[in-house]
């Protein structure tokens, strides 16, 4: 009986060295509406606990996000965004009219995608970045929209200022894409850059595959030629350079978990999702 044994075993062993590594079908996505939820000189990942040391940010998503914030004080707390279990926190620097005021947010759509043939993990708890930073040198110039620019709306020309899309039909929109491949031990990094890079579209030896997070800014304006950010102002910068975009990953995790299974990995577009879509998938949280 134990030769017997040991014989099956070997021939188990043998048929599994030889079955061909399955590559994943990867290239699905999910994406949410989210709407500006306030605006303050708060950043929580560069100035944690400094009230008013920042230039004027727009939040969307966790509605609670302030200079204060802490993952638990997050969790669970309202969102702006068509999910609620998207309890995320967002933010990217006010765009300024002529006058110096700000311009109001249409909407914000994010994406979080996957290239195709990629299987990727979601973001940890607790994970921190910040994306952008210079539409004159955008860091994956070969992705769609050039990884950070200006346009209107999601169609070319993308152009590193914001522009005037009158006659066009679309509203000026901020694209800006986040790097998907993680050191896989940092949540965060002292420039809350460094522990993200980009891949092509593979992921660095060593590097662990995320979802491709997209976020896309559509403002309640057809031309903003001239107009300039809080950070342009801070940083001496011309008009819209300096875009960029902070995520901070409070999601309530297991939603965030079964929308990269059910959509991200299995190739599946998941548009707009709701609480009734995510429900309509077969996501219960009483089951995760």
């Amino acid at each position: 009986m134990r030769r017997n044994l040991v014989i099956a075993f070997v021939m188990v062993a043998t048929v599994l060295s030889v079955v061909p590594n399955v590559r994943a079908q990867g290239g699905g996505f999910f994406s949410i509406h989210c709407e500006l939820s306030h605006r303050a000189k708060d950043d929580p990942i560069v100035f944690p606990g400094d009230f008013g040391a920042a230039h004027l940010h727009d939040f969307f998503g966790n509605r609670s996000t302030d200079a204060d914030s802490r993952r638990r004080t997050m969790v669970n707390k309202a969102s702006t965004c068509g999910l609620s279990a998207d309890t995320a926190g967002y933010w990217t620097p006010t765009l300024l009219d002529a006058d110096g005021n700000p311009v109001p947010i249409r909407t914000v759509l994010i994406y979080y995608r996957s290239a195709d043939g990629v299987s990727v993990r979601p973001f940890p708890r607790n994970f921190k970045i910040i994306a952008g930073g210079d539409t004159t040198n955008p860091p994956a110039p070969s992705r769609s929209q050039l990884s950070l620019s200006w346009a209107c709306g999601d169609t070319a020309p993308y152009m590193d200022a914001p522009l005037d899309c009158t006659g066009t039909g679309y509203p000026v929109t901020a694209h800006v894409h986040f790097p998907e491949c993680w050191d896989g031990e940092n949540k965060d990094s002292n420039d809350h850059r460094s522990h993200m890079v980009f891949g092509t579209p593979e992921c660095p030896d060593g590097y662990v595959a995320m979802p491709r997070l997209r976020v896309h800014v559509k403002y309640e304006t057809m031309n903003a030629e001239g107009f300039m950010l809080s950070s342009d102002l801070q940083l001496g910068t011309p008009s819209g350079q300096s875009f960029h975009a902070d995520f901070w990953n409070t999601w309530q995790q297991p939603a965030l978990r079964f929308l990269v299974d059910h959509c991200t990995n299995a190739g599946r577009a998941c548009n707009d999702v709701t609480d009734a879509e995510l429900a309509a998938m077969g996501f219960d949280p009483e089951t995760v």
